[in-house]
């Protein structure tokens, strides 16, 4: 370079979008030719490129333009437990669909260590190769929701959050746990159960205590004791479930309904009760959560709240799509609707 040439500076797919007057992912889409873009914002970010002489970066343009189009999905818990269970799975289709039609990719965070977990998510986002995180479930005292609040990167969580303290509104969607677990329980003791028992998961997760509190309250509603020891630990694999039936059902021969909060859950349930001789509905009604494909299979069908994971999925997505875009939101909690479906396992035709 000769002496006193002045070097002349990249332009960025920021100044690109600051010109275009739109956002750096809308720019990036229009690059890469997505079909979600209008006519008139394609010629705008164009005309931007050409004014300014913008050049992308080749690796950039394979990566999504690296860090500015990636967004985090945090599953709080190890890659074991999450993909054993079909709700990760959908939820992430959900996720997924609308990733791809705004031109993003997904980058999957899943650690054992909570400790590793926080360190890990915030140092990505610090980095800038994330642009912003959705967090699959929620912890009691959710220290990495804590920093999450603290900071300025935008985030959405699905369910809510306990035990923390934050000063802003935190972005979320969910459906309403513990009614929904309130009228499963209620429906089993209008059906006569009296000793009813439930199969949990761990409480350390925000949606197992809503599941459990709402399975207390609908106990007291029908004049029914709250019996700590027809609490279930299911563990963490289906045969644990299978197998804490079992020892429950020795235990207690009394039990004559097992709530289950997830259908997974209640399909190991189904398998303990019947390698112990009972018969289902007629000696042990069951009953689980969120209505997998296998609930519509299973013999007998499983009566189970019907959950639209697909669609918490995809309104997580757009919702951390509009915070990225710095748009305002009128709620920053939005409630899916959800639905009881009654089939034979607890003693009922078959209405779907």
């Amino acid at each position: 370079m000769k002496q006193g040439a002045v070097k002349k500076t990249k332009i960025s797919i920021h100044e690109v979008a600051k010109e275009a007057g739109v956002s750096v992912s809308t720019v990036s889409r229009v690059i890469r030719k997505y079909s979600n873009v209008t006519k008139e914002t394609e010629i705008r970010v164009n005309d931007a490129i050409k004014k300014l002489n913008y050049t992308p970066n080749a690796a950039a343009s394979m990566l999504g333009f690296g860090s500015l189009e990636n967004i985090g999905v945090v599953f709080t818990r190890s890659a074991d437990n999450a993909f054993q269970n079909p709700f990760f799975s959908e939820v992430l289709m959900g996720i997924g669909h609308v990733l791809e039609e705004q031109g993003y990719n997904m980058q999957l965070m899943m650690y054992n260590d909570v400790v590793q977990e926080r360190e890990r998510v915030m140092a990505t986002l610090a980095s800038g190769m994330i642009r912003g995180v959705i967090v699959l479930s929620t912890r009691q005292y959710d220290m990495l929701v804590q920093e999450l609040a603290n900071s300025q990167y935008p985030f959405v969580i699905l369910g809510r959050v306990e035990g923390i303290c934050v000063d802003k509104p935190i972005y979320s969607v969910n459906t309403d746990n513990k009614n929904d677990s309130f009228k499963i329980v209620d429906h089993l003791a209008k059906l006569g159960h009296k000793k009813i028992a439930i199969l949990n998961e761990s409480k350390e997760y925000v949606v197992n205590i809503e599941r459990y509190d709402g399975y207390r309250r609908a106990l007291v509603a029908n004049g029914l004791n709250f019996d700590p020891e027809l609490d279930i630990d299911a563990g963490f694999t289906l045969d644990d479930a299978r197998k804490a039936v079992i020892n429950k059902l020795q235990e207690r021969p009394d039990i004559s309904a097992i709530f289950a909060k997830d259908d997974m859950k209640a399909i190991a349930a189904i398998q303990g009760i019947r390698q112990l001789g009972y018969n289902i509905p007629s000696d042990i009604a069951i009953v689980g959560y969120n209505d997998y494909e296998i609930a519509k299979i299973s013999e007998p069908r499983l009566t189970t709240m019907k959950v639209p994971v697909y669609d918490l999925g995809v309104e997580s997505a757009r919702m951390l799509m509009k915070l990225i875009e710095g748009e305002e939101l009128e709620k920053n909690e939005l409630i899916l609707d959800t639905e009881l479906v009654i089939r034979e396992s607890c003693g009922y035709k078959s209405k779907n």
